[in-house]
């Protein structure tokens, strides 16, 4: 052996370690925030280190500002055979306990540190019923946000800009150039 431990049955780690910065946004003073995160991927990857899920801090907002500043670390190590179903993240912001919004993005694709701005939107009521509890403070949530990283029905779902979330992830892989996997240059 050189050292090194290799992977020899044709599997790859991918390990992602970084933070929800802040969320970009319309803010006042005297409200809280605070979010939500899930990965999403395929049936060929499974999580051998940190969690697939978590929920935020909550944020006091103190004076008015755009930004609600998170810091919320995220880490996760998976572990696969092929890039098929790569890892997404669906980010779910919440003000109080109103939805303000949904967010999505694959993880990047090339090792390295990367900095992430996911668009936030907010989804739109659906009928008529809807529409008009929106007066009375309503706001349609998903039973299941997780669909947003798949295909299935996404096409239905109207959704309105609320803001941007903004992450700065370290990728790492190990056991891919064995696999002869070519993820381009690292930034």
């Amino acid at each position: 052996m050189n050292g090194r431990q290799t992977m020899s049955n044709g599997t790859f780690l991918l390990m992602i370690c970084g933070q929800i910065e802040y969320i970009d946004t319309f803010t006042s003073s005297g409200t809280t925030w605070h979010c939500k995160y899930e990965f999403v991927s395929g049936t060929d990857w499974k999580i051998v280190g940190g969690l697939h899920a978590g929920v935020s801090q909550i944020v006091n907002i103190v004076a008015n500002d755009n930004k609600v500043i998170l810091n919320f670390p995220i880490e996760v190590v998976y572990k696969s055979t092929n890039p098929h179903g790569w890892p997404q993240i669906v980010i779910s912001v919440y003000k109080g306990i109103n939805l303000q919004g949904y967010g999505r993005a694959y993880m990047p694709f090339q090792a390295g540190l990367h900095k992430m701005k996911v668009s936030i939107s907010t989804p739109l009521p659906s009928s008529l019923l809807g529409q008009i509890a929106t007066a009375f403070g309503y706001q349609p949530e998903l039973l299941q946000p997780t669909m947003l990283a798949t295909t299935a029905g996404n096409n239905l779902i109207q959704m309105v800009s609320s803001g941007e979330a903004s992450m700065l992830l370290n990728v790492m892989f190990q056991g891919l150039q064995s696999l002869e996997y070519d993820m381009g240059k690292s930034s």
